[in-house]
């Protein structure tokens, strides 16, 4: 069986459908067709149960399918392994990210990473954590960057998770808002104000705000629900709107002065819990492995120089660990 024949059968599994996954394959349908049912002859097992419309695999398909992801990874691992033995960095991956880690984390980290290591290619891909999980186990994704602890992704046994530093949750405004003339500024004062949360936004969150976000309260006085956060920034600068979101996503304008953190006397401790996530079953990369610690450094660093500003300042001691195999055990 050649390695073409296991690529060809993963592609079928996962999509479930011969014409999209000949089509991802860049093959006719009738190739494909033929590659399963040459590994099915030099197997000699039976790996789909046909029916006209549809297929589903047998419990030899399921067998295969198991260890699948495996041998496919371990092969792409040692090639770069291999490519970075030589001193070669070369590849591509495809990585995701939420709407707010894209911005606040991914967005500066990828440039500096092509910057520096010129020969891989980066694919990104911003969706809500659900789409990238989706993709993420059909193998659409070498790993995404999502909040796992609200997502509970964190305590999935599909799922391994690399923490990047915690981000607390602030609420934001405009510095001219008339909440900022204010001495004392508590919870029940944001009541008369319209006000924006994430959709993602877990019920165990919004219950530390007693109603506070509820569409039915009493004292209603206008909610918008975001998926992207950017549209909402933009309308923070023209109205008396108040956002609840991680700090991380707001660093640049909090530094500015365009926008503010409101401070608020009986804030509950709520913090954004960003992750990079990948499959347990799926060995990483050694480029992945590289990306991680590239991208654990300057959050880190981020989070020490208090803005993104100073994710450009670490060049050099990233440099020091360019072309050099890196393993998962040692990302701190």
């Amino acid at each position: 069986m050649e390695l073409k024949h296991l690529k060809h059968f993963m592609m079928l599994a996962n999509l479930k459908n011969f014409s999209q996954a000949a089509m991802k394959l860049n093959i006719a349908q009738p190739s494909l067709s033929r590659s399963i049912q040459k590994m099915e002859e030099l197997l000699g097992i039976k790996l789909l149960e046909r029916t006209a419309k549809t297929f589903e695999l047998t419990q030899y398909g399921k067998l295969v399918y198991k260890h699948g992801e495996n041998i496919l990874g371990h092969v792409d691992y040692l090639k770069d392994e291999i490519h970075l033995m030589r001193g070669i960095e070369a590849g591509k991956l495809i990585i995701g990210a939420s709407p707010i880690p894209s911005n606040s984390l991914i967005g500066p980290t990828v440039g500096c990473f092509i910057r520096d290591h010129p020969r891989i290619s980066v694919e990104l891909k911003v969706e809500s954590w659900k789409k990238l999980n989706e993709a993420l186990l059909k193998g659409g994704l070498t790993l995404f960057i999502a909040e796992t602890q609200a997502t509970l992704l964190d305590e999935s046994d599909e799922h391994e998770t690399i923490p990047l530093p915690k981000s607390a949750a602030i609420f934001c405004c405009r510095p001219e808002h008339p909440l900022m003339r204010e001495n004392n500024v508590y919870l029940p004062s944001l009541r008369d104000y319209p006000l924006a949360v994430p959709q993602a936004m877990p019920d165990s969150v919004s219950q530390k705000f007693e109603d506070l976000f509820d569409d039915d309260r009493h004292d209603f006085s206008g909610l918008i629900r975001f998926d992207q956060f950017q549209p909402i920034k933009a309308s923070l600068l023209n109205c008396d709107m108040l956002v609840i979101t991680p700090e991380v996503s707001v660093k640049k304008e909090l530094a500015e002065g365009s926008l503010v953190a409101l401070p608020i006397k009986n804030m509950p401790e709520v913090s954004a819990s960003f992750s990079v996530v990948y499959l347990k079953n799926r060995r990483l990369s050694a480029m992945a492995e590289l990306f991680i610690k590239f991208l654990v450094i300057r959050c880190e660093n981020e989070l020490l120089s208090g803005g993104i500003q100073g994710l450009h300042n670490e060049d050099q001691r990233l440099g020091a660990s360019r072309g050099v195999p890196l393993l998962l055990a040692q990302v701190p």
